[in-house]
């Protein structure tokens, strides 16, 4: 886009239609480039949004399965001293009457 200075106005001795074509090019790369970027951020938040609710979900998991080991351990060493109780008294028992 060429100009001459006359006197402090500016000529343009570019074509009208060339400066439209331009500037219109111009507009519609400068839309294209932020619909894309639009597009770009929304995927990446989606995905954060995913990993996120993923992990919570596998930390719930995990804590569950903790709570249930824990249960177990109780419930295994009340069995041992349960069975340690009965076998004194099975010992006592077969050394007949």
């Amino acid at each position: 886009m060429d100009a001459k200075i006359h006197e402090g106005v500016r000529e343009y001795t570019t074509p009208r239609w060339v400066q439209v074509w331009f500037l219109r090019r111009s507009r519609d790369n400068w839309k294209r480039k932020y619909k894309e970027l639009k597009t770009q951020g929304k995927r990446l938040k989606n995905a954060v949004h995913d990993v996120t609710r993923s992990r919570q979900k596998w930390r719930d998991q995990a804590e569950q399965a903790s709570l249930r080991v824990q249960e177990l351990e109780a419930e295994n060493a009340a069995l041992r001293e349960q069975a340690a109780g009965k076998k004194g008294g099975r010992r006592n028992h077969l050394a007949g009457p």
